[in-house]
């Protein structure tokens, strides 16, 4: 028989299956709702109940899929608690509105992460935050100093306090200790490489990023420093710009508040020099992505509130 016969998969559109594997695993899965939603659908009781619905009721399993991602949403955007917190719909509602933006952003490839230590967290590595605040303990700072500046924000306040009693050496040491070693990929991570796959932004001095890549469908991963911050992305590689410097290259890292002023500008912010140049770029030609960030008011902060002012007053001219 020379004829090709075609296979029950092809005819069912079975390879569709597959792309559904998070809704596939909770409806397999052992939470009341998904075991109302199997009985309701007469599945329960089959080993497998997400293939057999979808092989044997595709318009039923399509259904039950719709009612999925509606629940889904809902959870996503935090609406039980913002209902039970404000009382109303109103908010969850604009987090609906924002949510469906940020989506047409992605699908229209215009946006960039911004991707803060949060994200580090995950795999393995200490918050900006936690990491100064053994810096200052080791310094021998009273806490309830270090936590007054933590709790406004003013991290600079507590390097530049570390610098004074250990010196910048010691101080740039213990960074190297705590962001050098190896992280572990975790979700976030994993899901960040999915959906991005041009150009990333980072503060973060750990190579995570680039080891999620290196195990992702990648094309490469090339590595821009703030200190060459204005050097020509590679269109075949992955972009990953680290603000203020790579680990791996401790002298090219901003990690004192001299090298902050020499990067930003002092005393006042200086928004021609490279790092508030590629911020200012990124801000007024994307759509910029925080996760993981705390947004404090750090130089980071300062400068897009800059470039935000400045085009208030003199519109989308080319600032110097």
């Amino acid at each position: 028989m020379s004829g090709i016969t075609e296979t029950w998969c092809e005819r069912d559109e079975h390879k569709q299956f597959e792309c559904f594997i998070d809704f596939n695993e909770w409806l397999d899965g052992g939470t009341d709702e998904a075991a109302a939603m199997r009985v309701a659908n007469g599945v329960n009781e089959v080993s497998q109940p997400s293939k057999a619905l979808f092989a044997g009721d595709k318009e039923a399993y399509e259904q039950v899929f719709r009612e999925y991602r509606i629940q889904r949403r809902h959870e996503v955007l935090s609406g039980e608690y913002i209902q039970d917190t404000l009382g109303d719909d109103h908010w969850f509602e604009r987090n609906e509105q924002r949510f469906d933006q940020l989506v047409s952003c992605l699908m229209g490839d215009s946006v960039v992460p911004f991707i803060g230590a949060g994200v580090s967290v995950a795999g393995g590595f200490p918050t900006w935050k936690d990491h100064l605040r053994k810096q200052g303990k080791t310094a021998g700072i009273e806490s309830n100093i270090i936590e007054g500046h933590l709790a406004k924000g003013e991290f600079e306040a507590v390097i530049e306090a570390v610098e004074k009693t250990r010196g910048s050496d010691v101080f740039a040491q213990e960074i190297r200790d705590a962001f050098s070693k190896t992280g572990s990929i975790e979700g976030i991570t994993l899901l960040i490489s999915e959906l991005f796959s041009d150009t990333l932004i980072t503060t973060n001095y750990d190579h995570l990023l680039e080891q999620t890549f290196d195990i992702g469908p990648s094309h490469g991963v090339q590595v821009i420093s703030g200190t060459s911050a204005m050097e020509k992305p590679d269109p075949e590689k992955v972009t990953v710009i680290k603000l203020h410097g790579d680990i791996r290259n401790p002298n090219r890292c901003i990690l004192g508040k001299k090298q902050y002023d020499e990067a930003y500008g002092e005393p006042h912010l200086d928004l021609s020099r490279p790092i508030p140049k590629l911020l200012r770029y990124y801000y007024t030609t994307s759509s910029l992505l925080f996760i993981g960030c705390s947004l404090n008011n750090d130089r980071t902060i300062q400068v897009f509130k800059a470039v935000k002012e400045a085009q208030r007053k003199y519109g989308d001219i080319d600032l110097p």
